[in-house]
């Protein structure tokens, strides 16, 4: 059997497993499942991929990383440096993303940076995070926003009924399933609103694909 299929049928039992755990109290299990979610990820990536790229592999340490302090998320500086790991992170998903947009679709391009920019300013005003909290904020959501326009530009690089089709489709759903998630966990920081089950969700699903997209990556 495929190495691939066997870690994401492991990937699938402890993403169920440990999401159930998030409708009860803390406890040592939620804790040990939710630092298996991106080895096991790196797993399905190593396993499946052709070529193996490099930032990818930094982006899901740095998701790791992210996951381990946000463990603390109520703790103000495990919050900073887990929103720093995965600013990190997402700027290695652009890095290797770049090489697959070209050519840039210009007017799609400046499109999609006016939307983006207003969905940020949005997205701001929602969650009304604390005044020691608005530059890193505004920082993240601007190199997610940007992540998710490389991610539009990659799919239109890679066409359905040519090779790579796959690919660009992955990639692209993961980047707004990224959107969805951060959204959330911004709501249940500064809101408190209780969408984190939502937001981990969507998490998972946004690192799983955009690391099956590059395992589909035509090299």
């Amino acid at each position: 059997m495929n190495m691939q299929y066997i870690f994401l049928g492991i990937l699938g039992i402890v993403s169920v497993v440990y999401l159930i755990t998030l409708f009860f109290k803390d406890s040592l299990l939620q804790f040990i499942l939710k630092g298996c979610l991106m080895p096991l990820v790196l797993a399905v990536y190593i396993s499946g991929a052709e070529i193996i790229v490099l930032p990818i592999i930094l982006a899901l340490v740095f998701a790791w990383a992210g996951d381990i302090l946000l463990i603390k998320i109520s703790n103000l500086l495990c919050f900073r440096l887990g929103l720093a790991s995965f600013l990190f992170g997402h700027i290695c998903y652009i890095i290797a993303m770049f090489k697959y947009t070209q050519p840039f679709n210009i007017p799609v391009l400046a499109i999609s940076i006016l939307v983006a920019a207003c969905a940020g300013f949005i997205l701001f005003k929602i969650i009304k995070p604390t005044s020691d909290m608005k530059i890193p904020v505004i920082a993240y959501e601007t190199i997610i926003l940007i992540m998710a326009i490389f991610a539009f530009q990659l799919f239109l690089a890679n066409p359905a009924g040519q090779a790579g089709t796959l690919f660009g489709i992955y990639v692209l759903a993961g980047s707004l399933s990224f959107l969805a998630s951060d959204s959330a966990l911004a709501l249940v920081t500064f809101q408190k609103k209780p969408y984190y089950v939502f937001c981990m969700f969507t998490y998972i699903a946004a690192q799983l694909l955009i690391t099956l997209g590059f395992c589909n990556a035509v090299f």
